[in-house]
């Protein structure tokens, strides 16, 4: 399963980044450096639950979930943005309290040399979760990808820290630099939050894909008019119309056209959508 491999990948970046970032942070004082590598054992433990999540979402439908188990990706979502948010908080509070008790930052030549590889092998990671999620259409795996994006920003935040401090000799800039990491962090897990928020409560689609579904509608010789349009988001989503069509058409015709209209909806709105179509003959609406 793609998805799952994806977020084995993420892990095993997190548990390098964490183990190589702290302990360089601890020999350095590097307190932007220490604060990447609490992100990254945040991005790891977030990374072990979405491999649950992603297990569980992948179920079929049941007696009990009749229409499956994706939207738990959406929930997967919400705690990953509410972790992201809580190491952003603890991230700030240990900046300014080693910038008050006056600890500084040492030895940033090797702070340098540590975070450069880390950043490809960060950077990398972010280009597969991409990819593997425009495949898949995994929430979760998208959300991933913005997260680990949000870790290349603070490798970024920490190699300016670290290179800052070391021509300046100003350790507050680590402070300061610190802080705009736990900002960053908190936006992106207000973004992460609110989509996972948004398949939950069955949000439509995208503007740009519901204006593409009703001119394709609009489109269609084969019918005379539609109603009732509704769509959701999702790992997998619903688009759900009715039509109104010649009162002569005859069953067989009926299921073609859905099987038409359902190829074309699936070119918009993705392969795994679901399609509902109910036709009511003309003058009968």
């Amino acid at each position: 399963m793609r998805e799952v491999r994806a977020i084995q990948v993420a892990i095993a970046c997190s548990i390098v980044g964490a183990l190589v970032k702290f302990s360089v942070g601890v020999v350095t004082g590097s307190m932007s450096m220490i604060s990447s590598a609490v992100d990254s054992v945040g991005d790891l433990f977030v990374s072990l639950v979405n491999l649950l999540v992603v297990r569980y979402a992948s179920l079929g439908p049941d007696e009990d979930h009749n229409y499956g188990h994706a939207k738990i990706e959406g929930l997967g979502a919400m705690f990953e943005g509410g972790f992201i948010l809580a190491a952003a908080g603890f991230i700030a509070y240990e900046a300014v309290h080693k910038a008050i008790i006056g600890e500084v930052t040492h030895d940033t030549t090797l702070g340098l040399v540590t975070m450069a590889p880390i950043l490809a092998m960060t950077f990398a990671t972010v280009l597969y979760l991409r990819k593997v999620a425009k495949a898949t259409g995994s929430l979760v795996v998208r959300s991933d990808a913005l997260h680990y994006l949000t870790d290349v920003w603070v490798n970024v935040g920490v190699i300016v820290s670290l290179a800052l401090v070391k021509l300046t000799g100003k350790p507050i800039v680590d402070t300061i630099v610190s802080l705009v990491i736990a900002a960053y962090m908190i936006v992106s897990s207000l973004a992460v939050v609110r989509e996972g928020f948004d398949v939950v409560m069955d949000k439509s689609l995208e503007p740009e894909l519901v204006d593409q579904l009703h001119a394709m509608l609009r489109g269609c010789d084969q019918i005379l008019s539609y109603h009732d349009f509704k769509t959701r988001r999702g790992r997998v989503p619903h688009v759900d119309f009715h039509v109104i069509v010649p009162p002569d058409m005859t069953a067989e015709a009926v299921h073609d056209l859905f099987l038409e209209l359902q190829g074309r909806v699936r070119e918009i709105a993705g392969p795994a959508a679901r399609v509902l179509m109910h036709a009511d003959p003309a003058g009968h609406a």
